[in-house]
């Protein structure tokens, strides 16, 4: 076991049942199991660096479920931006409401020029409201123009940025309030070195058995059947192995979803019943798998 000291400490918070109270299983955001103390080894180096921690890692290895519990455990604001192909780095900082101020304008109606900005997630991060320090997810960054990680390295390395409608105005974080910003990539575009550098970088591994069980347990609660989930686990190794050319193989999500509707539904594996769940909340027609009749 790695001995060191902890800013972040999920061990604080076991046994926690925050999950709310309309349903009897916990969400991805109100439990995450940290079995692997490299990952809680990696926020706190990012925490004490100041530095953006980097996830790589398979489709349902837990990069976007992360930062939610990071804030969670740390009792931290949690701000998010889905990056898209049409992503532009203002984006995260603010967005400029051009319609509305042309709607404005044919009114005869003009408000003053900074009521036009929407503040993103580095935006509310960086002024910290409330004095409350965040986790800002800044997810599938591969998926933006490839200009987009070297525009925010002036943000995230000052933790400052000019307030767009004020020459000489800047947005800055105040000491001892420094925001823990994640950023997750699946691989699917080389991001710039300089970039790369500049962040702490971590690669989450596809679950294994036992980190599935231990899935199960936190999401399950008192419906948590070990047997079934169990069997269930085997069935995503088993699509995993099948697919192992094509690196893709059902998720952590998707298990959960079986095994949910086994429980919900009453099905047991290894009934006809079964094998139609699997093909509906597991194998989903991927590329490999034989169709099953």
């Amino acid at each position: 076991m790695l001995t060191y000291e902890k800013e972040f400490d999920p061990a604080r918070v076991e046994g926690d049942d925050s999950r709310s109270a309309d349903t009897p299983y916990a969400t991805d955001g109100e439990v995450y199991v940290f079995d692997d103390e490299h990952v809680v080894l990696a926020v706190n180096v990012a925490l004490k660096t100041g530095r953006p921690l980097l996830l790589f890692g398979p489709p349902g290895s837990g990069k976007s479920s992360l930062a939610p519990n990071v804030a969670r455990v740390l009792g931290w604001d949690f701000h998010l931006h889905v990056v898209t192909a049409r992503t532009e780095p203002e984006d995260l900082l603010w967005r400029f409401d051009a319609l509305r101020r042309l709607s404005d304008a044919q009114a005869t109606r003009l408000d003053a020029i900074n009521t036009y900005y929407a503040k993103g997630p580095l935006w509310h991060a960086f002024a910290a409201e409330n004095d409350v320090r965040s986790v800002v997810l800044i997810d599938e960054i591969d998926k933006a123009d490839p200009d987009l990680p070297n525009s925010l390295l002036g943000p995230l390395g000052s933790l400052s940025f000019p307030v767009p409608w004020d020459d000489g105005g800047n947005i800055s974080v105040r000491p001892g309030l420094e925001p823990l910003v994640v950023i997750t990539s699946n691989d699917e575009r080389e991001l710039p070195r300089p970039f790369l550098r500049r962040c702490v970088v971590f690669e989450l591994g596809a679950p294994s058995r036992e980190h599935l069980l231990k899935v199960a347990a936190s999401h399950l609660g008192d419906e948590h059947d070990e047997g079934l989930a169990g069997q269930v686990a085997d069935s995503i190794l088993a699509a995993r192995e099948r697919l192992v050319d094509s690196g893709a193989g059902p998720s952590t999500a998707e298990f959960l979803d079986a095994v949910k509707a086994c429980l919900q539904l009453g099905v047991a594996p290894g009934t006809e019943e079964w094998e139609k769940l699997r093909a509906i909340t597991l194998y989903k027609r991927r590329e490999g798998l034989e169709p099953l009749a």
